[in-house]
């Protein structure tokens, strides 16, 4: 921030009387309870009463921009206002201090607004190409255009969001989500060398996490506190699943069988219900060349309560077991 604007923002915040500091302290905290809450009209309604005490307050602002990214819909939806708003807001903030003065949420949120408006565009960018492959010359020459100009605003936009979140794991915060998100974005930009090195570190930083809540679960004598600790350690489950079954499918993309394998895996001994992972490891499993290992696979995903008889993996699973 210029320091003008500081000494302004500066001056605006020592003139308020001490009664409408306490005020603004308490809109932001009771904002902070109905966010956190997922209640985020009542939110929005402490944080514009708080702006109008202290409109270029930090905290209300970084939480008016993040409740608009969380209810800013798909990224390959059509109406992507709220997704705007939230970018234009949060970069607003962004742009006021240097990277490694803001609150760990705002980066993430900044971040997070600019790989989803990355994702938007590269959506488009593939719906053009879509269209042009059926329009007459001059129409899929304009049209193919455009679909380049929205890869490039595509690219330089997810390459920002790397950016602001390489700031969260300089600082060493939040680097379990940060690390999944840049691993995602690498995936969105073709990156394979980054896509494999941010989700070694994201897995690396999950295990110690899981070694570290398991300790605090070992040394509680609180029930309360042990509850809580298993909850975290099903979500840090949860977490590692979801990268590794990423992994998976990028291996498998590549054909690279064995580390797929090894994925699916780790998969099936953390969790031996997910069934469409039996899936997935019959795929690769044929790939090898291990037809009986398959088969067993294929049978324990026909064995899914859930799985539709006419869906496109039931055929291959048991056009797979010869029936």
């Amino acid at each position: 921030m210029r320091p003008l604007a500081l000494l302004l923002l500066l001056c605006a915040c020592s003139s308020l009387s001490s009664d409408e500091q306490s005020r603004l302290t308490s809109y932001q905290r009771n904002a902070a309870l109905f966010y956190e809450g997922g209640r985020f009209d009542q939110a929005i309604g402490q944080i514009e009463r708080g702006l109008e005490l202290a409109p270029d307050d930090y905290k209300l602002q970084a939480m008016r921009g993040a409740i608009l990214l969380q209810t800013s819909g798909n990224a390959g939806g059509t109406d992507h206002r709220r997704l705007d708003e939230a970018t234009r807001l949060l970069a607003e903030l962004y742009d006021r201090r240097s990277p490694n003065r803001h609150e760990p949420y705002l980066l993430l949120d900044y971040g997070r607004a600019l790989q989803k408006q990355g994702l938007r565009h590269l959506g488009e960018s593939i719906r053009l190409d879509g269209e042009a492959t059926r329009s007459t010359d001059a129409e899929a020459s304009d049209k193919r255009t455009r679909a380049q100009q929205e890869r490039e605003a595509a690219t330089a936009q997810l390459q920002q969001a790397d950016t602001v979140l390489g700031h969260l794991i300089e600082r060493g915060d939040m680097l379990r989500i940060a690390h999944n998100h840049r691993m995602q974005i690498a995936a969105s930009l073709g990156d394979d060398p980054k896509f494999v090195q941010e989700a070694e570190a994201c897995l690396a930083v999950i295990k110690q996490a899981q070694e570290a809540t398991q300790k605090r679960i070992e040394d509680t004598q609180s029930p309360a506190r042990e509850v809580e600790l298993l909850a975290n350690q099903r979500q840090l489950r949860e977490e590692e699943l979801a990268v590794r079954a990423l992994v998976a499918n990028f291996h498998f993309d590549r054909r690279q069988f064995e580390p797929a394998l090894a994925q699916l895996n780790r998969i099936l001994e953390l969790d031996p219900r997910r069934f469409t992972d039996y899936y997935h490891r019959g795929r690769v499993l044929l790939e090898l060349g291990r037809a009986d290992d398959a088969k067993h696979d294929f049978r324990r995903f026909l064995a899914d309560p859930q799985l539709l008889a006419t869906s496109d993996r039931a055929t291959f699973a048991l056009k797979a077991l010869g029936r």
